[in-house]
């Protein structure tokens, strides 16, 4: 469940309303207002309520104050980091004053880090739900975070290198369990819970985030 230490809760109790209502602030603050007067129930409404609220809150937390900025810095692994972290991309960068350009160099870094890191990832998940696909590729897709084709082809979005670890893990966890499932059915997703207790969780949250 969303944390109320990172995430204030504000409960407003409302004897005439006849349902509870939850609203998300601009601030990140999660408002309840319902009749009830359990707090056990509120709770467990609350929990059931658990992967809107935090697919909410990513999308507030992850609005253009938190993005990057071309030239200057880059996110990368579910952070905005200074470009000077990265010398070879940085050296590039410096050396570009076409946008385009500067572009292009950001997306052949996501590219090669996707080749260098991601088929170790890929590996132990495939091993470790028994599967085996017939081809691996990386390139950037404006509209999925990853495929899989009847054939056994799964191809990942370069730019999910610019997200955390675990929801890395879950774009790699969804697309080779559709080697088993072609569909999104609820065996589909119990399958992938299977592998990540946190699936609808991590499901709702990339659903929030905005491929750019």
């Amino acid at each position: 469940m969303f944390s109320s230490s990172t995430s204030p809760l504000t409960i407003h109790h409302r004897p005439r309303n006849r349902n509870t209502y939850i609203a998300i602030t601009q601030e990140g603050e999660v408002c309840v207002r319902t009749p009830l007067k359990d707090e056990k129930r509120i709770r467990s409404i609350l929990r059931e309520k658990e992967g809107w609220i935090n697919a909410k809150l990513l999308t507030i937390r992850s609005r253009p104050s938190q993005a990057h900025t071309l030239g200057e810095n880059i996110r990368f692994r579910g952070e905005v980091m200074a470009l000077e972290h990265f010398e070879r991309l940085h050296q590039k960068v410096t050396k570009e004053t076409n946008p385009l350009h500067i572009e292009k160099q950001y997306h052949q870094f996501y590219k090669n880090e996707a080749i260098l890191t991601l088929p170790s990832r890929i590996d132990h998940y495939a091993q470790k739900m028994n599967l085996k696909p017939k081809e691996i590729r990386y390139k950037r897709m404006k509209r999925r975070w990853g495929s899989c084709s009847s054939a056994g082809v799964v191809t990942f979005n370069t730019l999910m290198l610019q997200l955390s670890y675990e929801h890395i893990d879950y774009i790699i966890v969804h697309e080779l369990a559709h080697l088993k499932q072609m569909n999104h059915s609820h065996e589909f997703h119990a399958l992938v819970r299977t592998i990540l207790a946190d699936e609808k969780r991590l499901r709702c949250e990339l659903k929030a985030i905005r491929i750019s």
